[in-house]
């Protein structure tokens, strides 16, 4: 049944205070979830909006948006769910003929559902096919573009996207076993690793391991930054936009863009005069990242890692 797949892999959406409290400047309007997983964070959007008030639901996985339709279908006169990337944000609302949108939310984190409840091989304590692709109706999986990559473009994606330092050395025992199609499940490429990994903290190896192959093969930071770099073109004045990422290349990008769009000026400081003609769009809410509640964190610890920043579009 449906509802009971609901209550197997309901997400708890993080930080649900702190989203509302930073997002949300007015009851009426467009606002966008550009996560919306099952829709954790839209239902509780939805619940300080006014009779008015509308959410746009954006998710690239179809059976994601299956389980939220069915979860918010009481809402369906306020909500529109399309399946897509965030960064497709603008043309929804474009389609939706919203000139601006009020708030847009991007919480960068793996649902449970995702985890759970994909099958698609995202977490390394479970056995499923080594897919990893958030919408599995484009590209390729992971398990059948691995071996076409070549050890050192391997190396180079744990190194950029996992940060990893044994990066060549796990590389190498990665490419061979694929080459060999002997990597085509979560499994095969967890036990690879632990194999592999010089380390007593093999479980953070396994981890940074995972991380660099999602972002890779979902081409997550480019996918981000052209969000970012359209967030103006989207949002009112006085808008919000809300970003909770899970990793320092995340946070890094976030933080850098929003510092950057907040400036009048980026020109060098030993120029006389500007002479880059940049304006500054966005005016920044919080100077350092907001974290989950010691409370929070002790009940759900999946969100130890995750930050929160927040701009309003001037």
């Amino acid at each position: 049944m449906m509802s009971d797949l609901i209550e197997e892999v309901a997400h708890v959406p993080v930080m649900v205070d702190e989203v509302l409290e930073w997002l949300i400047t007015a009851t009426e309007g467009w606002y966008v979830d550009g996560t919306l997983g099952t829709g954790g964070h839209t239902a509780a959007i939805l619940s300080r909006l006014s009779p008015e008030g509308r959410v746009l639901g954006i998710d690239l996985d179809a059976e994601a948006l299956a389980l939220a339709c069915k979860r918010l279908s009481e809402e369906s006169s306020r909500l529109v769910l399309r399946q897509g990337s965030f960064a497709q944000a603008h043309l929804f609302l474009q389609e939706l003929e919203v000139m601006d949108c009020q708030g847009l939310l991007l919480d960068l984190g793996l649902s449970s559902y995702t985890l759970e409840g994909s099958g698609r091989g995202f977490s390394f304590q479970v056995d499923e096919p080594l897919d990893m692709r958030f919408d599995p109706s484009h590209g390729r999986p992971l398990h059948q573009v691995i071996p076409h990559l070549g050890s050192e473009i391997l190396a180079d994606i744990l190194s950029r996207y996992g940060e990893e330092r044994q990066a060549k050395h796990i590389a190498d025992a990665l490419y061979d076993k694929a080459t060999r199609n002997q990597l085509t499940t979560s499994s095969e490429l967890a036990e690879t690793v632990r194999n592999t990994a010089r380390s007593p903290l093999v479980n953070k190896t396994l981890a940074r391991v995972f991380q660099a192959l999602r972002i890779f093969i979902n081409d997550e930071l480019n996918t981000l930054q052209t969000t970012l770099e359209r967030l103006s073109d989207m949002l009112k004045s006085g808008g919000r936009a809300v970003v909770i990422s899970y990793h320092s290349l995340e946070d890094r990008l976030v933080k850098q863009f929003f510092t950057r769009e907040s400036k009048d000026c980026l020109c060098p400081p030993q120029l006389p005069q500007c002479v880059c003609t940049h304006t500054a769009t966005f005016k920044i809410l919080t100077p350092r990242p907001v974290t989950p509640s010691p409370e929070e964190q002790a009940n759900n610890p999946r969100c130890r890692s995750a930050k929160l920043r927040a701009v309003e579009r001037l």
